[in-house]
This record gives structure tokens, sequence and C-alpha cells, in this order.
């Protein structure tokens, strides 16, 4: 592989997956909008990422 080609990393993938899983049953449930549970699942996701960030430095 080259620099350009190594693939792509996504640190905690599968605590993100079941964040969008919880904001989806939370929408299927009428608990929340479409909107808000996408806005919550992004700003879980980012916490995840900025940990996961920090970790790999």
């Amino acid at each position: 592989p080259t620099a350009n080609s190594k693939g792509l990393r996504l640190g905690s993938f599968d605590q993100i997956r079941a964040i969008i899983d919880e904001e989806l049953e939370a929408v299927w449930a009428g608990d929340k909008t479409a909107q808000a549970a996408l806005d919550s699942a992004v700003e879980r996701g980012d916490q995840l990422l900025r940990r996961f960030e920090r970790a790999a430095q």
C-alpha cells in the first residue's frame, strides 16, 4: 500500500454504530424527532472520536 491507499481508520466504530442505533430507536418510538436524534448522534459520536484522537496521538 501507498501512503494514500492505507485505508480508512475510524476509531470507536462499533460504539458509534451503537449510538446511531439507539438514536434511531428513539425516533421509531416517537421519543425524538429525526433531526434531534441525528444531532444527538453527531454530538455523542464526536465525543468518542475526540477521545480516540487523543489516545492515538
